[in-house]
């Protein structure tokens, strides 16, 4: 009886020895994948290619320009649009990027950096604070919420879009 306690404990234990490693495995996987997936968006030229990564059934983006929130899939692609019909030569960088997951749910936030120019060809740069929100969509992760925003200057209420720290 006491053997067969012990065989007991040692395969419960065994099992959820395993079941750790596996969720463990599983958080890491899914932070390589966020991981690669925030590159990608970063160095995207199109709205198409940004919107690839989005959950179009249900997505809300807080963006830094009004208005308050865009919510659904056409007013983020028209938030899209507006930008990528006004830039170009768009390159984005991180200077710091966290991701936080346990495999079904993953946060991704950063500072980015960006330059592109305006529709004249004047030069324009902006550092941005980002927090991306993902979940898995028939077995890929997509973008569900996303807050872009930049630090405002309480003194003169204006936007502070190139710090450094």
């Amino acid at each position: 009886m006491k053997r067969a306690s012990m065989m007991t404990a040692a395969v419960v234990g065994a099992a959820a020895l395993a079941l750790g490693f596996n969720s463990a495995a599983r958080a890491a996987s899914a932070k390589e994948q966020i991981s690669e997936i925030e590159h990608k968006a970063i160095a995207a030229t199109s709205t198409e290619e940004a919107f690839s990564f989005v959950d179009p059934d249900d997505i809300v983006l807080f963006d830094f320009v009004p208005p308050l929130e865009y919510k659904g899939a056409t007013a983020v692609k028209s938030d899209f649009d507006n930008f990528f019909n006004n830039a170009t030569d768009v390159k984005g960088e991180f200077k710091e990027l966290q991701v936080v997951t346990d495999g079904k749910l993953a946060v991704a936030y950063s500072i980015q950096h960006f330059t592109w120019k305006d529709k004249t060809g004047k030069p324009m740069e902006g550092t941005l604070r980002v927090t991306d929100a993902y979940h898995k969509v028939g077995g890929q992760w997509k973008m569900f919420h996303s807050h872009v925003s930049a630090p405002i200057d309480p003194k003169t209420g204006q936007g502070q879009m190139n710090l450094n720290s």
